[in-house]
Formats: structure tokens, C-alpha cells, sequence
């Protein structure tokens, strides 16, 4: 094959080898190496070669338009693949299995996800802003609004999750409002476990004091949390696998229930009242006391409003609970979070009312510390609380863990087991030396609960359900402005009532 032949573009048009173009010009181009002179250019005339060039040069031109409309399609709007279309498309290799929960799964595991032992702190709440058993009215006005609408932002999340097909908070939160901001949400998913590690070691300290006061040994509660830490909360956070601790999750739930049900028995059989059989053993600033005062609309509220924030906070793990729904969809999850924040209203306005109407102004901000060491049933209420507190710590204490390393760019350098046990070591002496300082359980779910919250539950999801909102432009429209006054009503209570309690401590 000749020179001239091989430097022929044969991708334009149907010139190859084979083609009688492609023949003539080789045989062309043969002749004029060996005679060089017009006697051949004449010949190579005479064989049609203008008219086979310009058919050439016809196909090159086509192929150049072709080439041309190609390029305007890409960088124009004719090129039909939207944005979200890429991103579904991609997206559909990192959807998980379809969900297998049935609703009533669903909201027995979300309901225990949102009961803890946070929510004995709210009769102690009530006691910042009233002494008038008739400020259990308001209480429960709050714990039912705010309920329904931090069930309402729970449900944002599931349908800004449905739109960007996202399956957890942190990829929500990427493929709705972008990269920017994404060190807020994962300062903020640290800060929440770490406020349940707070409130965990609270009680926990508590309890295993006045249970060991009902044996007649007396340590305070700084001795007591050393105490556990050294003998339980170590060797736990040092478990390579928590798997174990697994069966015991609806221990919350149960330990939560038990209190409520000692509490109940204890107010009605009238144990507590001047003549009950248990008064005389609490100290003066313990026992029951009542006035005609109640402000549920001032400052003084506030801090209660926070406590309740916290009790709800459960929305880290919404896009969790619509990716496990059976036929996930967002009436079927409507009817998840309706049920399950329902139920758990419920249970909170009735510890709540039933230690405040004990109690009274002198209600504690853990209540259970409100009861006697030799009431049988108090000693019961704190035994579960305080275990379902041992099995919670752990927990929360490897997600903060985890979260640091990410945050600090450490975790690829921490990657031998010593090095892991270390950290852990290290890590969990900063988080009880803190916890020594730190134990009242209302100013730390009022406070730390009420920021983490009003964040995690308020601002994020209005903020990933509006962007959202504006790419895919499902609902109706009012949806995204309504959402985002919620937002930011909800936001400004949150931070008044951080600062309002933080004041009062």
C-alpha cells in the first residue's frame, strides 16, 4: 500500500480497501511513483480521478456536518438527558434492597428509636415555669404541637429522601442542597450522640447513687460515675462488636414504661403526700409543693419547650426507617411517623403530668431522684432506667468516636487495634472528666439537646426538603414556604430557649 494511500482518513463516508475510490486512488498514486511526469497526471484525468476527488470531498463535508450538529446537541439544549436524569440514572446503581418493614414494625421500632430516659427530665421542666397542677394543661398543649410538628419535618425528610432518591440524612443532604455545609451536618451528627453520652452518664450516676444508698452505702455522684465507667462503661466501648448489645435496644422502651407505671401507682396510692408512708425519708427540697403560679407562654417556658426537643429527636435516622419501609411511599410513611410520634406523645405527657402533680415546683430534672431509696418500686424504675442508660452509652460512644476520626482526618493513621483502644481510652477519660461537671439531666437536654435539635430536626430538613422543593418540584408549592416558617419559627424557640436555660444554670 502506498504512502499516500495509508494517510486517507478511511473512517469518512465508505472509503476502505475495498472500495473502488479507494482502488483507483491507490492505483493513482502506484503510477505517479514510477512515472513521474504529465504524461500520467493526464492519464490519471482521463480515469475520472476529478470526479471520484469531489465525491471525496463530498463525503468529508457531510461527515464534518454530521460532526458539527453533534457538538451543538451536546453543548446545546437539545441534548435530552436533564441533570436529574443522570443523577437517577446513577443513582439507580446505589439504591438499597426494597424495604421489608410493615407499618406496625415500623412504628414499634421508631417509637423506641424516640423513647429514652431523657423524658423523665419534663416534669422538672414544668416546675421552671409553674407550681399549679393546672400547668399540666399547658404541658401537654406543648408535647402535643410540638410532637406534630416534629413529626411533620420527620415526614420533610422521607419526601426530600423520596425526591433525590437518598438513603441516609448525609446523602440527603448532598443531593438536595450540595457539598456546602456538609461540615455543619457532620459536626452536628456528632454533637447528638455526644449529648446522649451526657445525658446517659447523668443517669446512670444518679441512679446507682441512690441505689446504693438504699444499702446503706453513700458515695457522691462523681465517685459513682468513676465507678462505672471503670468497672462497665470501659470494657463496653472497648467491645470490638456490639452485636451483643443488640437484643437489649428495647430496653429503652420497657425501662421508660416501668417508670411510668411505678410513678402512677405511687401518685395514686398517695405515698408521697404529708402523711404518705414515704414522705419523711426525702429531704425538704424533694417533698411535694404547690402554689397558684403558671407562665406557659413566657421565657421561663422555654427551657421545657428545648426538653421536649430533645425527647423528639429521632431524625437522623428518618431516611433509615423510609428506606426499610415495605412499599415505601410517602401516605404509607405518613402513617408510620403519625402513629409512632402519637404513641410517644402520649407516653411523655403522661410522665410528665404524673411526676409534676407528685411533686410539684419541687419536681427534679431527673425525676426519679424525687423518690425515696426504700421505695421498692422507685429502686425498680432506676434499675432499668440505669441499664437501659449502660446499653445506650456504648452506643453512642462509637458513633461519636467514629465521627471524630472522620472530622479530625485521623482514620486511616489509627489502623491497628492498639491504636483504636487508645483513642477509645483517651476519648472516653475527656467524656467522663466532662461528665463530672455536667450532670444535671435537664440543663443538658434543655440546652446541648435543644441546640442539637433545633438543627438536626428544624433547620437541616427545612433546608434539604426546599432545595428539593426547587429541583424536582413535586407537592404543592405553599408546601416549601410553609416548611420553611416552620423553620424557622421552630429555629428561633430552639436558640431562646438554649440561651434562656443556659441563664438559668
Amino acid at each position: 500500500m502506498t504512502k499516500e494511500a495509508q494517510q486517507l482518513p478511511t473512517h469518512y463516508g465508505s472509503i476502505s480497501p475495498s472500495t473502488p475510490v479507494y482502488q483507483q486512488l491507490e492505483s493513482d498514486s502506484s503510477d505517479q511513483s514510477h512515472n513521474n511526469n504529465n504524461h500520467h497526471q493526464t492519464n490519471l484525468y482521463n480515469c475520472g480521478a476529478p470526479l471520484l476527488i469531489h465525491d471525496l470531498k463530498e463525503n468529508i463535508k457531510e461527515e464534518i456536518e454530521v460532526i458539527k450538529e453533534e457538538m451543538d446537541t451536546l453543548a446545546h439544549a437539545h441534548f435530552v438527558l436533564s441533570e436529574q436524569a443522570i443523577v437517577d440514572t446513577d443513582r439507580l446503581h446505589h439504591i438499597p434492597a426494597a424495604g421489608t418493614a410493615t407499618i406496625p414494625s415500623e412504628v414499634a421500632n421508631m417509637t423506641k428509636n424516640l423513647i429514652g430516659g431523657g423524658v423523665l427530665s419534663l416534669s422538672g421542666g414544668i416546675a421552671l415555669y409553674a407550681n399549679s397542677p393546672t400547668a399540666i394543661v399547658s404541658a401537654i398543649l406543648w408535647v402535643v404541637l410540638l410532637g406534630a410538628v416534629f413529626g411533620y419535618f420527620c415526614l420533610l425528610i422521607g419526601k426530600a429522601c423520596d425526591m433525590s432518591l437518598s438513603g441516609t440524612y448525609r446523602e440527603c443532604w448532598e443531593r438536595t442542597v450540595g457539598h456546602r455545609g456538609g461540615l455543619g451536618v457532620a459536626v452536628a451528627s456528632t454533637v447528638d450522640p455526644l449529648i446522649g453520652i451526657f445525658a446517659n452518664a447523668s443517669i446512670l450516676s444518679q441512679s446507682l447513687q441512690l441505689i446504693l444508698q438504699g444499702i446503706d452505702i453513700h458515695l457522691n455522684v462523681t465517685e459513682c460515675l468513676l465507678l462505672i465507667t471503670f468497672l462497665a462503661l470501659l470494657p463496653l466501648c472497648l467491645m470490638k462488636n456490639l452485636d451483643a448489645l443488640a437484643p437489649f435496644s428495647a430496653l429503652g422502651m420497657a425501662s421508660v414504661l416501668c417508670a411510668l407505671g411505678c410513678m402512677t401507682f405511687r401518685y395514686l396510692d398517695g405515698s408521697y403526700l404529708p402523711d404518705g408512708q414515704f414522705y419523711n425519708d426525702i429531704p425538704i427540697n424533694m417533698r411535694p409543693s404547690f402554689g397558684t403560679s403558671s407562665r406557659p407562654f413566657s421565657m421561663d417556658a422555654l427551657p421545657f419547650v428545648c426538653m421536649v426537643y430533645t425527647s423528639f429527636d429521632m431524625h437522623y435516622n428518618s431516611p433509615r426507617f423510609y428506606a426499610e419501609l415495605k412499599d415505601a411511599s410517602i401516605p404509607r410513611f405518613g402513617q408510620v411517623v403519625g402513629y409512632s410520634f402519637g404513641i410517644t406523645a402520649a407516653i411523655y405527657f403522661s410522665i410528665a403530668a404524673v411526676g409534676f402533680l407528685t411533686f410539684g415546683a419541687n419536681s427534679d430534672s431527673y425525676i426519679l431522684n424525687n423518690y425515696s431509696t426504700r421505695d421498692s418500686l422507685a429502686t425498680l424504675s432506676r434499675i432499668t432506667i440505669g441499664l437501659c442508660s449502660l446499653v445506650s452509652y456504648p452506643l453512642n460512644f462509637i458513633g461519636v468516636r467514629d465521627n471524630c476520626l472522620d472530622i479530625l482526618g485521623i482514620t486511616d493513621e489509627v489502623d491497628t487495634d492498639a491504636k483504636l483502644n487508645l483513642f477509645t481510652i483517651l476519648l472516653l477519660s475527656i467524656m467522663t472528666l466532662a461528665s463530672c461537671f455536667v450532670t444535671d439531666l435537664g440543663l443538658i437536654n434543655s440546652a446541648g439537646g435543644g441546640a442539637t435539635a433545633t438543627f438536626v430536626c428544624f433547620v437541616f430538613p427545612g433546608l434539604m426538603f426546599r432545595e428539593a422543593m426547587k429541583k424536582h418540584g413535586r407537592g404543592p408549592k405553599w408546601e416549601s414556604s410553609f416548611a420553611t416558617t416552620l423553620m424557622i419559627l421552630g429555629a428561633v424557640m430552639g436558640c431562646v430557649g438554649v440561651y434562656v436555660s443556659t441563664a438559668l444554670a
